[in-house]
């Protein structure tokens, strides 16, 4: 073991060249070479100061490799191009930059007998190209013939993190900007003259509309990455019923149908998220509406189930077979491509995010009904 250089963070010893040989040795013989080497993602297998002695091709065509021999005994921050794989003698884990690496963190506590994902940020030179790369990478204690190693795994999340980023910044730029219009908007309704603010009305409704849809999308897009708070509150079951019957009897899926209440709809007091539950309930109104011919009818309920209360949409139209079967997929819709996220918003909203279960009944005699079932408090 060499232990000549000093460190700021993890060990710098290294192996000698016999004992990384043998360590390749064990490991290019191993059984599940080849599946390892079928993999896509980029696997390296570590030893206990770090060191690579072993490597799939995805690793190997990544960095122009013919074999592991080329990178062996190399540290993943060193074969990556990492800028701070050269601030120390010591190398890869060496620097005060890798104290903040997740990769470096990640392996520390796989030779500690611990399996562990963390996210990397590295900033790396290729072809002396500067790159920012953005790792998601997972390390996994691994003992062979009385030895431990490290099996260390890293997908690229650059691309996906960017999108994310981005996102960011298009909802909150337009949210501003829709907002803006629609303030000027609500302060031109009392300034035109009487036979113009019919128009503005219009228009100011037009922009509630598209306001609550992006808000949905970017409430979809934090759902789906696990970023979505849930901020619970106490509700009265028939007041959001009765707000959305009102919102959806002025909606454009509205016009010309029936919308109401049921008789038969119980008084529940419940704790969850108000936005949340009206999203889901809002979805399965929409969605009634728009399969219900004109003159028709759309019924909204909530029947009180004890320590739960279910919350319910009927309409009379009946599903075919293909639209039952697909209901709830994400890539599915009966509106055309690239529509029909509502099911499974519901879906997503409903059970992740306030804990409860969505389901849906579809028979002759009985219409179609979508159901919401909440706990009265959520854990």
């Amino acid at each position: 073991m060499d232990d000549t250089f000093p460190t700021l963070f993890a060990p710098a010893r290294r192996a000698d060249s016999t004992d990384l040989l043998r360590q390749y040795e064990a490991f290019k013989d191993y059984h599940c070479t080849e599946m390892v080497n079928s993999l896509p993602s980029l696997v390296v297998v570590l030893n206990a100061t770090r060191q690579i002695v072993f490597a799939n091709k995805s690793l190997l065509d990544l960095v122009g490799a013919t074999d592991v021999k080329d990178i062996l005994g190399q540290r993943p921050g060193e074969v990556l191009g990492c800028v701070h794989a050269k601030d120390t003698d010591g190398g890869c884990g060496t620097s005060s930059f890798c104290q903040e690496c997740g990769a470096v963190r990640a392996i520390l506590k796989s030779l500690d007998g611990v399996r562990e994902t963390q996210e990397c940020s590295m900033l790396r030179t290729n072809r002396g190209i500067f790159e920012a790369l953005d790792l998601l990478v997972t390390a996994v204690p691994f003992s062979l013939s009385g030895e431990n190693f490290t099996v260390f795994s890293v997908i690229d999340i650059s691309h996906q993190n960017r999108r994310r980023a981005l996102e960011r910044i298009f909802f909150h730029d337009i949210m501003n900007t829709a907002g803006g219009l629609k303030g000027l908007l609500e302060m031109l309704r009392d300034e035109v003259p009487p036979h113009l603010r019919e128009d503005v009305g219009v228009l100011h409704v037009s922009f509630e509309r598209m306001l609550d849809e992006i808000a949905s999308q970017r409430e979809l897009m934090a759902a789906e990455s696990g970023e979505l708070v849930v901020r619970s509150m106490m509700l009265k079951s028939t007041d959001v019923l009765q707000s959305l019957a009102g919102v959806y009897a002025r909606h454009d899926s509205g016009r010309g149908k029936r919308l109401g209440l049921s008789p038969d709809t119980d008084v529940v007091w419940l704790e969850t998220d108000y936005t949340l539950l009206s999203r889901v309930m809002g979805n399965m109104v929409k969605n009634a509406l728009e399969a219900t011919d004109a003159g028709g009818l759309v019924e909204l309920g909530c029947t009180d189930e004890g320590e739960r209360v279910a919350f319910w949409v009927r309409n009379a139209q009946i599903m075919d077979d293909s639209t039952r079967l697909n209901v709830f997929k994400r890539s599915f819709s009966t509106k055309g491509t690239g529509r029909g996220l509502g099911t499974y918003s519901m879906k997503l909203l409903g059970e992740r995010y306030l804990g409860g279960e969505v389901s849906f009944l579809s028979e002759h005699g009985k219409g179609t009904v979508f159901t919401l079932r909440l706990p009265l408090r959520r854990e």
